[in-house]
């Protein structure tokens, strides 16, 4: 998968409210951890910018969210 399609889907997935977990996820589009730290690194930077929403880890179900404010 291209660098844009899996950004696009990361993207899809917070704006419907739903959540990333790092494992699921380098495991089905086969990238690194450092890689995938990479991508929601410019998504939260994207969202902040865009809409003033935070991307946060959620501790307690362990999966990335968005939160808008």
């Amino acid at each position: 998968m291209s660098k844009s399609y899996v950004l696009l889907k990361m993207y899809d997935r917070l704006r419907e409210g739903g959540g990333i977990k790092l494992c699921d996820w380098c495991a089905e589009y086969c990238f690194s951890v450092a890689t995938f730290r990479r991508y929601i690194a410019f998504l939260r930077d994207y969202f902040a910018e865009s809409c003033g929403g935070e991307v946060v880890y959620d501790i307690v179900v362990g999966l990335y969210v968005l939160k808008c404010r």
